[in-house]
């Protein structure tokens, strides 16, 4: 029987009683798999890995994460929930006052009791493992771009999550950087056996390494499918985001009920 490390029914949040911004979403991320969930800005994404990280609570439906159902945990049990979850943030939000050793152990000295010593080969083995082993005394300033997101991706896995999410993890990266991002997300997946939650726009390097992939608008979910099924699919709302047409599904207006002409003053 498959198990799944998250499971979402018919979820609706709003931040007010006007606007929800998903509606009736439902999903679920198998154990040690890795899925993508694409979809224009503003259409709920980051907001759902609100929610699965206990930031927020839906207004209704059903959120169980790694076995619990988050409704129902004390804010001191979703903090110890959150020790199994990794998070890389977009443009990797190291703390740019502590060098790079300091941003990779922030986690172990905040959660666990190691001593300095195994600290510090803990730090090196996550560091080698992202290619930027010898970096540990550098400051965020001193890092490129794709470096700084290595780093952050090093701290995320510094306790070993079993649930990691990504909020745009390829934004802003050269070809290159990109590319090897991809294959550092997708190695410790497998490595690790982490279930891996995706926020991303991009179709080329989310194709190569996850195993399904949902898409969102206006706050629902409208296509998902396996990288096969999203390559030949005849679902308009996918072809129109991996064409990158403007006119489809997808809406990159903001839904208003406010007249643009009668705000002109224009009959």
């Amino acid at each position: 029987m498959q198990e799944y490390s998250v499971i979402i029914e018919n979820v609706t949040f709003a931040y007010d009683d006007e606007n929800p911004i998903l509606k009736n979403i439902s999903l679920k991320i198998p154990k040690g798999k890795s899925v993508a969930i694409m979809g224009g800005s503003g259409s709920g994404k980051t907001t759902l890995l609100k929610l699965i990280s206990g930031q927020y609570q839906a207004q209704s439906g059903y959120i169980e994460v790694l076995g619990q159902d988050i409704s129902k945990l004390s804010q001191n049990q979703i903090l110890t929930l959150r020790k199994r979850m990794g998070m890389l943030f977009q443009f990797g939000a190291l703390f740019t006052d502590m060098s790079v050793y300091d941003n990779v152990a922030f986690s172990l000295k905040e959660h666990t009791n190691l001593p300095e010593s195994i600290i510090k080969k803990i730090v090196a083995m996550k560091l080698n493992a992202v290619g930027l082993f010898g970096t540990q005394d550098m400051m965020p300033h001193q890092l490129s771009g794709g470096m700084a997101r290595r780093i952050a991706l090093a701290r995320s896995m510094a306790l070993d999550p079993e649930l990691m999410m990504y909020d745009e993890p390829f934004t802003g990266l050269d070809p290159i950087s990109l590319n090897v991002a991809a294959m550092l997300i997708k190695r410790l997946n497998d490595t690790l056996g982490q279930s891996s939650i995706l926020v991303t726009h991009d179709i080329n390097a989310s194709l190569k390494i996850v195993d399904y992939i949902y898409f969102m608008s206006n706050g629902e979910i409208i296509a998902s499918g396996t990288p096969d099924e999203v390559k030949y699919s005849n679902n308009n709302a996918v072809k129109q985001f991996i064409n990158g047409e403007v006119s489809g599904p997808f809406n990159y207006e903001y839904p208003t009920t406010l007249s643009y002409n009668n705000y002109l003053g224009i009959r």
